[in-house]
C-alpha cells in the first residue's frame, strides 16, 4: 500500500470516529435520562434539549460529510496525493533538510486516450503510480510521498539530495521501457531536482517541467553555473528593462554567397555575466514577458539593419504568440514605417510545435507582416510535432529543417526525406533552408539535393557583428 492510500485510510478513520461522536453523545444522554427518571414523566426541558441535540448532531453529520470530501488527500484515479496536499507535505519535508523532488511522467498518455479511451488512460495511470511505488520499495526506500501532480505527471519526494537517486530513477525508467499494461507500450520521462537549486516548492516543480520539455526537445544542455531561481528571475527581468542584451550572428549561404545573418540573443545581467536563452526564456514565458522581449529584439534588429549590407536579411526566432499579437502588430508597423530601409530586410523564424485552430485569421496576420516586407519562415519542418497540414492554410516564404536533418544528412534515408519534403517546398512555391552543416561532404550534400539556404559551423561560426569576415 502506497503512503498516501495509508493516509487516506487513516483519514476515513478519523472522519468516521468524529461522525459517531454526536450519535455516541446522544446514546449517553438518553441512557442517563432513563436511570434517573425512572418510568416516571420526563420533563418538558429534557425532551426540548434531546431534540435541539438531535437535531445539532444531524446537522455536524452532514457537515463532516462535506467537510470530508473538501479535505480528500488523494486524487481519485492514481490513489495517489492530490497536487494541494502534495505541495504542502514538500513544504513540511523541504523546512526539514535537503530534499529531493523526482518527476514521472507517462510521455505518451495523450495517445492512449486517443487510441484506447479514457478509462484505460486512466488505469495506466494508476497502474504507472503503483508501480513507481513498488520499485522504490524494491530499494528499500518506504513511506515516500507520491502525487498525481497533473495530466500525465506524477511527483515523489524523497529525503536527500540528488545524487543519491540519479542513477536509481534512470535506471526506473530503463527497467520501465519493455512494461506494458493490458498490451498498451508505455514511455516515461523523467527529471529530477533538489533543494540546492531552491527551497520554494513552486520553483522546484517549474525547474521539474522545464528540464523534461528540454530532454523531450533533446536541447543542448550548456555546461555552467546553477543560478539562484530566484535571483535568474530577478536578473531577467532587470537585463528586460535595461535592454541588457547582446546578439550575435551566423552567416546562411545561398549558392555559396552570403544572404542571411541569423541572430541569437543572450540576456547580460548586473555583473556583466550572460544568461544563456535556454535558461531565460522559461521565465520570460513564466512572468509574461515574451512580447516585451520580441519587441525589444525586433527594435535592435530594425535599428542594425542601417549597418549592414543591403543584400542580407536579418532573421530571428520570434514566438507564434507574439506575432499573432495585434499591438506587437502595431509595433512593428510603427518601426518600419519609421525606418523604410528595413522592409525586405527582416525575416521572422516561427515554431510551430501543434496545428492552429484559426488558420484563417493566423494567414490573415502572417500576410499582414509580410505586407510590411517582413519575410516568414517556419521552423522544425519535418520534426515530430510539426504540422504540415498548417501549410494547406498559410502563405510563408521560406522551410527550416528540424535540426536532426542537417546532423545526419550523410545517412542515405534522411537524404532521401530532405530530398522528398524539398520537393513539396518547391510546389508550395517555398524556398528551404538547413542547419547543422559541419563539413563538406555535408554541404555538398544538401547542395546537391537542392536546398535553398545553408548554414553551419563549417560555413562560419556565431560571432559578433563587427567579428564576420564573409560580409
Amino acid at each position: 500500500m502506497l503512503l498516501p492510500e495509508e493516509k487516506e485510510r487513516a483519514q476515513r478513520f478519523s472522519l468516521a470516529l468524529r461522525m459517531g461522536l454526536p450519535i455516541f453523545t446522544l446514546f449517553l444522554i438518553i441512557l442517563l435520562s432513563f436511570f434517573s427518571f425512572g418510568e416516571g414523566e420526563m420533563p418538558t426541558f429534557f425532551i426540548v434539549i434531546a431534540v435541539s441535540s438531535f437535531a445539532v448532531m444531524i446537522y455536524y453529520i452532514f457537515y463532516l460529510i462535506y467537510q470530508g470530501q473538501e479535505e480528500r488527500i488523494t486524487d481519485p484515479i492514481t490513489h495517489t496525493f492530490s497536487r494541494e496536499y502534495l505541495n504542502n507535505y514538500f513544504k513540511k519535508q523541504i523546512a526539514k533538510g535537503s530534499y529531493t523532488v523526482l518527476l514521472i511522467s507517462v510521455r505518451n498518455l495523450s495517445e492512449i486516450n486517443s487510441r484506447y479511451g479514457v478509462k484505460k488512460g486512466d488505469k495506466v495511470l494508476y497502474e504507472v503510480g503503483h508501480w513507481i511505488g513498488e520499485y522504490l520499495k524494491e530499494k528499500e526506500i518506504v513511506r515516500f510521498p507520491i502525487g498525481h501532480y497533473k495530466g500525465s505527471d506524477f511527483l515523489i519526494g524523497l529525503d536527500g539530495t540528488k545524487e543519491q537517486y540519479q542513477n536509481l530513477l534512470e535506471l526506473m525508467c530503463l527497467k520501465f521501457e519493455n512494461r506494458t499494461i493490458d498490451e498498451i507500450e508505455i514511455s516515461l520521462i523523467s527529471a529530477i531536482v533538489d533543494t540546492n537549486y531552491s527551497k520554494d516548492v513552486e520553483q522546484l516543480t517549474t525547474r521539474l517541467f522545464e528540464l523534461s520539455d528540454e530532454k523531450l526537445l533533446n536541447k543542448q544542455q550548456f555546461e555552467e553555473e546553477e543560478l539562484d531561481p530566484t535571483q535568474l528571475e530577478a536578473s531577467v527581468i532587470a537585463a528586460i528593462k535595461k535592454h541588457s542584451f547582446s546578439l550575435m550572428f551566423q552567416i546562411v549561404d545561398e549558392k555559396k554567397k552570403a544572404s542571411m545573418l541569423e541572430a541569437s540573443v543572450k540576456l547580460i545581467n548586473d555583473e556583466g555575466k550572460i544568461i544563456h536563452q535556454n535558461k531565460f526564456m522559461p521565465v520570460i514565458n513564466r512572468l509574461g514577458l515574451t512580447r516585451t522581449f520580441d519587441e525589444m529584439i525586433l527594435e535592435k534588429v530594425v535599428h542594425l539593419s542601417e549597418n549592414i549590407p543591403h543584400n542580407l536579411i536579418l532573421a530571428f526566432s520570434l514566438s507564434s504568440s507574439s506575432l499573432r499579437n495585434n499591438s506587437f502588430l502595431e509595433r512593428a508597423l510603427t518601426l518600419l514605417s519609421n525606418n523604410e530601409s528595413a522592409r525586405g530586410r527582416i525575416m521572422f523564424v516561427l515554431s510551430e510545435n501543434e496545428y492552429y485552430d484559426h488558420p484563417k485569421r493566423y494567414n490573415e496576420q502572417l500576410q499582414a507582416y509580410r505586407r510590411l516586407g517582413i519575410f516568414i519562415a517556419i521552423d522544425n519542418f519535418g520534426a515530430f510535432k510539426s504540422s504540415m497540414a498548417l501549410l494547406k492554410e498559410i502563405k510563408v516564404d521560406v522551410l527550416r529543417f528540424d535540426n536532426s536533418y542537417g546532423k545526419h544528412i550523410k545517412e542515405l534515408e534522411y537524404q532521401q526525406i530532405v530530398k522528398g519534403l524539398n520537393v513539396i517546398a518547391q510546389g508550395l512555391e517555398l524556398r528551404t533552408w538547413i542547419r547543422m552543416i559541419e563539413d563538406e561532404t555535408q554541404a555538398k550534400i544538401v547542395r546537391d539535393l537542392g536546398i535553398d539556404f545553408v548554414q553551419g559551423n563549417y560555413l562560419g561560426r556565431i560571432s559578433a557583428l563587427d567579428e564576420l569576415e564573409k560580409i
